[in-house]
């Protein structure tokens, strides 16, 4: 029996009404010492129609909230999403400092060590919620509503929304979707990713992308597999990835942004390989 697999050509929608927020956008502090999930983070978050200022340790965010200067600075910011662990103060060290404020914003703290006295700490001091490595960005968007109800959201926005320019792939994309992995962020993502390949467009003649996985929706276990084939002149250039593998990891999109950025190596390496030797 052959697998049924769901497969398109794919347009990326940046348009207002796909945003999650209709009004005034979330103004969001994220913090991430992991330099690609903090990339990711941020571009869903974004592609959601929320406003990210990213930090890259505790010690930086404590520097955005303000908290090492005058302390009304976090009155800028609607909700702070930090890792636990991380260089400088951890998140649940900038979360204990902040206690005295009654009016300080939600923190939800995310982390890949979810020891029951971690977690005990994050409830006690008063963390809107934990979410544990890997995660799917549509649990971080339900606990996001949960705290923010779209109602609740102010029609005056008090802050300006970061600039969401569209991309375009100028090559033929072919998308396909096994086990019913295709979602609407996951397809932007691709389409996203895909388009750092333009530079190459013109030996592209056509690029496809698969994606599986194992493992039901609900298990924390499943395995993501990218397979990614840009076919050019003469050749075919083919990169398989995995979260098993000793570089995997089991968050997806970091999954696809890892393929991707093999892709662009092998590419480069060919046409310059290629293209050097037909000039002697």
């Amino acid at each position: 029996m052959v697998e049924e697999e769901h497969c398109m050509l794919y347009a990326s929608d940046f348009s207002p009404q796909n945003s999650f927020y209709k009004h005034s956008p979330l103004r969001i502090l994220l913090t991430e010492d992991d330099l690609e999930m903090r990339k990711m983070l941020s571009w869903y978050l974004q592609k959601k129609g929320c406003d990210v200022i990213t930090a890259n340790n505790g010690n930086d965010l404590m520097r955005h909230l303000g908290l090492s200067g005058p302390l009304e600075y976090f009155h800028g910011f609607d909700l702070i999403i930090s890792d636990i662990r991380m260089p400088g103060m951890t998140g649940l060290q900038v979360l204990e400092a902040t206690k005295k404020f009654d009016d300080f914003p939600p923190m939800i703290l995310i982390t890949a060590f979810p020891d029951k006295q971690t977690l005990d700490l994050a409830n006690n001091l008063g963390a809107a919620a934990v979410l544990t490595k890997p995660f799917d960005m549509d649990d971080l968007l339900t606990i996001i509503s949960q705290i923010y109800p779209l109602g609740l959201i102010s029609a005056e926005p008090q802050f300006p929304i970061s600039e969401q320019k569209s991309v375009t792939v100028k090559f033929p994309l072919d998308l396909c979707f096994r086990h019913d992995i295709e979602t609407e962020p996951v397809k932007d993502f691709v389409y996203h990713m895909a388009a750092k390949l333009n530079r190459f467009h013109h030996y592209i003649q056509h690029c496809r992308v698969v994606i599986d996985q194992s493992g039901a929706h609900h298990q924390k276990n499943r395995l993501y597999y990218v397979t990614i084939t840009i076919d050019i002149p003469g050749k075919f250039i083919t990169v398989k990835h995995d979260s098993e593998s000793g570089t995997g990891s089991e968050n997806l999109y970091l999954s696809i942004d890892f393929a991707f950025t093999m892709a662009m190596r092998r590419l480069k390496r060919y046409l310059k390989k290629h293209y050097a030797a037909k000039r002697k």
